[in-house]
């Protein structure tokens, strides 16, 4: 098979795992960019009645697209008719078409706290909010919206990417369903659900909506890395291998699927082989902390500490925030005798985790080696109070972070 690194429709379906990865104002404009893809995000004109010349002139203007002449002649009349909701309302439009939309969001309240029944005002300030990257105002709004209008597409969607935005994948997962459901052609709208099921651990539901995008659509090789995170979700990690093996054939030069083979590989103990694709991994893609991390586990756990230092330091160097990184680095330094090292590295790694009774038992031993009983006593029954942690899916190893309730 021909993979290709493509997105379903010209956009990477990667953008989503892009956007677990990037906080803030980033990853606002990357939700909003895909929702212009699945829902075309315009602004409702209001009418204008005719009563004199200007109002005429104003209409006109908006209809033919000259925005900046309309928002000249509705500045002049918002100044004769200030509580007027209609001018306030189109006003918003023009300013939004512009792409002013702080200024929009002004006028569109103006123009309900006039008037508060408007649907059309409330859908524009909804999508304006939206598109400013304000979610959880948008949901607010477009919710107004949906209930005097329960079909409205539009709305449906865009509800669902502001919860997607917010990163309540579940919630997102409610809307985008019913979206998806009356639109089967839609392949983005169906991929962005697909992950929406994935990261809320509706696992059923991604391996569903990726197995309908592949059939569509064989060599998007993003969906095939999802579906494999899926499968491991599920706990079929010897399928996500098989898939992600294939896929890797196919296109060896795609970034990060050296790293989640790798990554499937060390979750099986196979450590030669799992080695091997993170270092392909670094060659592709060489600012991948993960990768660095998982190779220097690996020499520590097959006694070449010389080497796990030096790769799980440049993991530090790339994401300062790695508890694992510091936990081993604990490990070393207590091999090495360098007791003082050992217990700053635990600490460090609990303060990331403290739910992690190996890095408590690790620095209670630390604490009685440097006669610290009571605080060895302290971590040791803190260890009791642990279950000891599975090793993470594929899933959480390649997103930074975790859903929000």
């Amino acid at each position: 098979m021909d993979f290709q690194s493509i997105s379903l429709l010209g956009h990477r379906i990667s953008f989503n795992k892009e956007l677990r990865r990037t906080a803030g104002p980033r990853s606002s404009r990357l939700v909003v960019r895909t929702a212009f893809s699945l829902v075309l995000l315009v602004f409702s004109l209001l009418p204008l009645s005719a009563q004199d010349s200007s109002l005429t002139r104003a209409s006109d203007l908006m209809r033919s697209g000259n925005f900046h002449d309309a928002e000249l002649l509705l500045r002049q009349l918002e100044k004769t008719h200030p509580n007027d909701a209609i001018i306030h309302g189109n006003l918003g439009v023009v300013l939004a078409q512009q792409g002013k939309l702080e200024q929009a969001t002004i006028e569109y309240r103006k123009s309900l706290e006039i008037r508060p029944n408007q649907p059309d005002v409330i859908a524009n300030l909804g999508i304006a909010e939206f598109k400013q990257g304000h979610f959880s105002v948008a949901i607010t709004l477009l919710q107004q919206v949906a209930r005097e209008k329960p079909d409205d597409r539009r709305s449906t969607i865009l509800i669902g990417m502001s919860y997607f935005g917010l990163r309540q994948y579940e919630k997102a997962s409610l809307f985008l369903k019913r979206a998806a459901q009356n639109d089967p052609s839609n392949l983005e709208l169906h991929s962005v659900l697909a992950q929406s099921c994935l990261w809320s651990h509706q696992y059923d539901c991604a391996l569903a909506e990726f197995k309908n995008i592949l059939a569509v659509n064989p060599e998007a090789v993003q969906a095939h890395m999802l579906l494999a995170q899926a499968l491991d979700g599920m706990g079929k990690t010897e399928e996500a291998t098989k898939e992600l093996e294939d896929t890797a054939r196919a296109a060896p030069r795609e970034p990060l699927l050296h790293f989640e083979l790798g990554f499937l590989y060390y979750k099986q103990g196979e450590y030669d082989k799992a080695s091997s694709e993170l270092r392909l991994e670094i060659a592709n893609n060489p600012g991948y902390a993960q990768s660095y991390l998982y190779l220097g586990d690996i020499a520590l756990r097959t006694n070449d500490d010389k080497s796990a230092e030096q790769l799980l330091q440049k993991a530090l160097q790339l994401q300062p925030e790695s508890r694992l990184a510091h936990f081993d680095l604990g490990c070393i330094y207590v091999n090495q005798g360098k007791n003082q090292e050992a217990l700053t590295s635990f600490q460090h790694a609990i303060r990331l985790d403290p739910s992690q009774p190996d890095a408590h038992y690790r620095l209670a031993r630390v604490y009685m080696a440097l006669g610290q009983k009571e605080k060895a006593a302290q971590e040791l029954a803190k260890t009791k109070q642990l279950h000891r942690k599975t090793e993470d899916s594929l899933i959480e190893k390649v997103s930074g972070d975790k859903a929000i309730p």
